[in-house]
């Protein structure tokens, strides 16, 4: 077994990379050993459930939202929708409770990197825009821009923009996991 301390954790996948020098990170590896799934949190204790009620945009935390609403209310299945998590592995349905969301912003910039939307989440982390189709061209990328003013920028352009289908607690598709603020 080879046991491997990093001062500084290398966060890289669909919303860019960036350095978290705050972050030790002591990895034992055998070599050849899948070590398997990220342990999925939720650090807030809440868990939404369709037994809560709550079907307004508080509901269904980390979920494909745009998916859903497909399916269920296509008048409403918005261009972007998506959850910001204070962490990269937070399990479906787990409340955000972000502290200053209104401080919180996710950028939607087009393909020359302007920014065409500005999505505020709420205290549960969901945001989303207010129109069907995006009102530019695609490719687009997200960037999340944090109380403090630190961002994240996503590194690949994406075309979908239902955010939770691809940051699932493990991440598909090339995401590192939940959106998570900067």
């Amino acid at each position: 077994m080879t046991r491997w301390t990093w001062g500084a954790l290398l966060v890289c996948g669909a919303l860019g990379c960036s350095v978290e020098p705050q972050l030790a990170v002591t990895l034992d590896v055998d070599a050849g050993v899948d070590a398997g799934p990220a342990p999925a949190t939720c650090a807030s204790g809440i868990i939404w459930t369709e037994a809560s009620g709550d079907t307004g945009a508080s509901m269904a935390p980390g979920y494909a939202c745009r998916s859903c609403h497909l399916r269920q209310a296509p008048s409403m299945a918005y261009s972007f929708m998506g959850t910001v998590f204070p962490a990269l592995h937070e399990k479906d349905g787990c409340d955000a409770r972000l502290a200053e969301p209104s401080r919180v912003k996710v950028e939607i910039l087009d393909a020359d990197g302007q920014v065409r939307l500005t999505l505020v989440p709420n205290a549960a982390g969901n945001f989303l825009s207010t129109t069907l189709q995006p009102s530019f061209p695609l490719p687009y990328r997200a960037r999340v821009v944090g109380p403090d003013g630190a961002s994240r920028v996503m590194a690949t352009p994406q075309s979908n923009g239902d955010c939770n289908s691809c940051h699932t607690e493990q991440g598909t598709q090339g995401a590192p996991g939940r959106i998570t603020l900067p």
